[in-house]
């Protein structure tokens, strides 16, 4: 088939959505289809545009067997909620003229966020003779809202008609957890319409290691350390001031090490924060190359996602996947009726805390750094629970099985 796909984020992006988006897009292409990607310039998480991409309205370029279409999106250094807005208009603008003009496909996958991204494109898909499927990964309106990254008013009323709008014209909509789907449907969309497309572990790259990796040495960490591993986004979604907070608790345990890796928005706030609060078991890292994830990981004795309580119940962080596929215990913060939670349950691989309670987040790191059976086990079950169930080879075949159906085919 040719399949188009239209996602703001994409190679060479290390984090968040450009992974998933560009995995799809590969698989596609080495199983035969011819595949397009419209997307905008790499700049995520670090909110900038590499100095030769700033100026540029369109270019294309060859990745992995795909051809990808970037367009113009203006990246303001510190975003803000107008900000972002204009961050995502911008691209959806310059995304929708490229697929204007490019060659008609069978199928159009738009990947949402931006919520404007959505019903845009699949009226011009329509207009062209296209099928569309909407990929949700996140439910952008009901975050801000519950961030309050945006007031309850005319602009939200407006955003929350757009998402009804987006998912009435859309021909499937799929997005990544159970629990995102149920909220999907109690929007009024017919559960027939929905499917699960998950976020994935990267099967081909991460595997478990010894935890006594190269990057202990680089980073200062000893052997007996007992390290407290956050990759990815530092956002306002991902509720980082607990861990900060739970770091404090544990500021008298010698070997227990934080290590945050990554970039965003609240990245200056959180180390300033450390900072004043002396937090000497606390080291912040820039993102490490993708080659090196497999060993990021390792280096972990346990992962941490901590989560903001108003967003629990309508995001599923991406990294947990990768990190039950590392062999890795997991301490998360969600509440016991999540996706997040019952994944914990079925796989028996960490434990779950209440969101933003660094307490409890404290004490199952405590428990854990003293019990390297415990730790064990719940090691071996993630790694189990990765396997037969979220290895991107599976999840992906059976989403790609279902594409001919869905453009007509």
């Amino acid at each position: 088939m040719r399949i188009s796909i239209v996602s703001i984020n994409y190679a060479p992006e290390r984090t968040g959505i450009g992974v998933y988006t560009t995995g799809l897009a590969e698989f596609l292409a080495m199983d035969g289809h011819r595949v397009v990607v419209h997307a905008g310039f790499p700049y995520y998480p670090d909110w900038e545009q590499r100095p030769e991409d700033a100026r540029r309205l369109f270019r294309r370029d060859s990745i992995g067997g795909v051809d990808v279409l970037r367009s113009y999106l203006h990246v303001p250094r510190r975003p803000t909620a107008m900000k972002r807005i204009l961050h995502e208009l911008s691209f959806v603008v310059s995304a929708a003229i490229g697929y204007l003009l490019s060659p008609r496909s069978d199928l159009t996958i738009i990947v949402l966020p931006p919520l404007a991204l959505g019903a845009t494109i699949a009226v011009l898909a329509r207009l062209k003779g296209s099928r569309t499927l909407l990929h949700v990964q996140d439910l952008q309106p009901d975050a801000a809202v519950e961030l309050g990254m945006l007031k309850p008013g005319v602009l939200t009323r407006a955003l929350y008609a757009l998402e009804r709008l987006n998912y009435r014209i859309a021909g499937a909509v799929s997005t990544i957890s159970e629990g995102m789907r149920r909220k999907i449907i109690l929007k009024g969309v017919p559960e027939s319409k929905t499917l699960l497309f998950r976020n994935w572990a990267n099967d081909s790259i991460i595997r478990p290691q010894s935890r006594l990796t190269s990057l202990r040495g680089e980073w200062g960490l000893q052997a007996r350390d007992f390290v407290v591993l956050y990759s990815g986004n530092l956002g306002r979604k991902q509720g980082l001031e607990s861990l900060l907070d739970a770091a404090a608790l544990l500021s008298d345990e010698p070997r227990v090490r934080f290590v945050i890796v990554g970039n965003g928005a609240e990245r200056l706030e959180l180390q300033a924060k450390a900072e004043s609060a002396g937090l000497k078991n606390v080291q912040f890292r820039p993102l490490e190359p993708f080659e090196r994830l497999s060993e990021l990981l390792a280096t972990a004795d346990v992962s941490i996602i901590p989560q903001k309580r108003a967003v629990t119940d309508i995001v599923l962080p991406s990294k947990l996947s990768n990190i039950l596929a590392s062999g890795r215990p997991v301490v998360a913060a969600s509440p016991a009726s999540s996706d997040l939670a019952l994944i914990l349950r079925e796989g028996e691989c960490g434990i779950l805390v209440e969101p933003e309670d660094a307490a409890q987040m404290a004490d199952a790191i405590r428990r854990l750094a003293v019990d390297p059976v415990l730790c064990s086990h719940y090691a071996a079950n993630a790694r189990k629970y990765a396997e037969a169930h979220l290895f991107q080879s599976s999840i992906i075949r059976r989403f790609a099985d279902r594409l001919p159906s869905l453009a007509g085919h």
